[in-house]
């Protein structure tokens, strides 16, 4: 794999999906003094991944059409200009209209970033580059809700327009030095349609695309419900959130940018996804079991090697066994993924209402029938 189109890709991931964590910590404080009740705000945390789960596979496709470089800028340029609009909006409607909007334009890049580590990168390459875009898709969620609440005790503003200057800079970068990777062809070869595409799924390959939509919910649901299950359960605060979100993305880039791709070379997708499934499930099980600060870090991180284990062995899997294009099969995936986004925080509050422990033992549940069906598909 080439350097620079990597980190191209490396930054535009994690600034897109900083983009879906950086509102957390001051979105009610920011809408509420618009007038916006409980309901404006979930939805207003919703809308960004619900604008993903619907135009992924659209940008994917374009991609396959016309390049991936121009969606990616695409992409990029509608990140800077749609949350320069969200850090100067003043009225409710105007959030939603921007945040909707960011949501559209930039999940341009999700698939297509990954359609282009396709392109460029051999089946034995494939899953250090997929581990590589992993990687900065989760720093970004990691970062990104630590960027809202550090630079908004300046201007509430300010996350939004900082987000909004990366976005820029990378603009830059990616049309200066970002090379096409799509090779020529006809545009009118290249036909899709997303909903008929996940329906023909069939055996492992529409098992693999279940596990992305586990994934992703077990994640989001994890982020909705793991701050108020520290509160309640150890009375902890910002400052114990933020080292242990520390070590998670520590983790997290570690496990995914470096060891994750060697590991699938040497063990393969279908081992290396099992073995996922096995530690998150455990992670999540003994949770529940934790009894201090140190316990609670090492048992959630179990959860985010388990995670970390998943999304690059699924993402070159479904890479390397399609019949579709690659922006095609990648705008599916990011769709599948923006769902689980979109379903987990809400499940995991509802249940989460039940019982503290609820979220976990589901969690640990689902990975662990997920398991057992890996072994039998």
């Amino acid at each position: 794999m080439q350097l620079r189109p990597v980190l191209i890709l490396f930054v535009t991931l994690f600034i897109v999906m900083v983009g879906f964590g950086v509102i957390i910590p001051i979105m009610p404080f920011y809408a509420m003094k618009m007038g916006a009740t409980a309901v404006h705000i979930g939805m207003l945390m919703a809308s960004y991944s619900l604008m993903q789960f619907i135009f992924s596979p659209f940008w994917g496709t374009l991609s396959d059409k016309y390049g991936r470089k121009p969606l990616i800028l695409v992409g990029l340029a509608g990140f800077t200009i749609t949350f320069i609009f969200f850090g100067l909006a003043h009225t409710l409607p105007l959030l939603f209209a921007a945040r909707l909007l960011g949501g559209i334009l930039s999940s341009a890049c999700l698939p297509t970033a990954m359609a282009y580590i396709a392109d460029t990168t051999t089946p034995e390459e494939r899953g250090a580059g997929m581990g590589m875009m992993g990687a900065a898709m989760g720093l970004g969620v990691i970062v990104g809700p630590a960027i809202g609440g550090l630079l908004s005790v300046w201007h509430v503003g300010l996350p939004f327009f900082f987000c909004a200057g990366l976005a820029a800079l990378n603009f830059i970068f990616a049309a200066i030095f970002l090379k096409e990777s799509k090779r020529h062809h006809d545009v009118s070869e290249v036909k899709y349609d997303r909903f008929k595409h996940l329906l023909s799924l069939r055996g492992y390959i529409a098992f693999a695309f279940f596990l992305v939509f586990l994934l992703s919910y077990s994640i989001s649901g994890f982020e909705g419900t793991f701050p108020l299950f520290a509160k309640v359960r150890f009375g902890y605060g910002a400052r114990e959130m933020g080292i242990i979100f520390a070590f998670m993305g520590v983790i997290g880039v570690v496990l995914q940018g470096l060891l994750v791709g060697p590991m699938i070379k040497k063990f393969g997708e279908e081992q290396m996804i099992r073995f996922g499934l096995l530690v998150t499930a455990l992670g999540a099980f003994l949770t529940i079991f934790s009894f201090n600060l140190w316990s609670l870090t090492l048992f959630i991180c179990l959860t985010v090697i388990g995670q970390g284990l998943l999304r690059p062995s699924l993402a070159s899997l479904i890479s390397k066994d399609t019949e579709y294009e690659e922006g095609a099969t990648m705008g599916a995936m990011q769709s599948v993924e923006s769902f689980g986004r979109i379903v987990g925080p809400i499940a995991g509050g509802v249940i989460f209402q039940f019982s503290l422990n609820l979220p976990y033992v589901s969690t640990g549940g689902l990975n662990l029938l997920a398991l057992l069906a890996a072994f039998l598909l």
